[in-house]
């Protein structure tokens, strides 16, 4: 039930597309901050974290790491300019590291054709 703003786990849980157990540890990894509680224990969280959510999940998408997504939350929460920097220089190596694997994959490409080349002659 939604009390002031307040979300429990299992709402934002619905509202992100995430298990409980994920949100628990995106919490234990500093990416989300510690919720309120309820006096039985329940945790309450504010929208914003369900916005924070699906920061990290389009993030993920983008091919970034817990590491560097909560690099760029704590810096964001220093201000837009540094966060600015940082991402941009972030994607920048997220670019190289992405054209470097997409050699090597070729060249794996290239090694398992040809062993399958040599393979497939062997049967005739």
């Amino acid at each position: 039930m939604e009390r002031n703003g307040l979300l429990q786990i299992g709402q934002v849980a619905r509202k992100t597309g995430l298990s409980i157990h994920t949100i628990r540890f995106y919490e234990k990894q500093g990416l989300l901050e510690t919720p309120s509680r309820r006096p039985g224990g329940f945790r309450l969280y504010p929208q914003e974290a369900v916005e924070r959510l699906h920061f990290i999940q389009k993030a993920q998408g983008l091919g970034l790491t817990l590491k560097e997504i909560r690099s760029i939350t704590a810096c964001g929460e220093k201000g837009l300019e540094p966060c600015c920097d940082l991402t941009v220089d972030l994607f920048n190596r997220k670019i190289q590291e992405f054209e470097s694997k997409t050699k090597e994959m070729g060249r794996m490409k290239k090694r398992l054709k040809s062993v399958l080349g040599k393979w497939a002659g062997k049967k005739k």
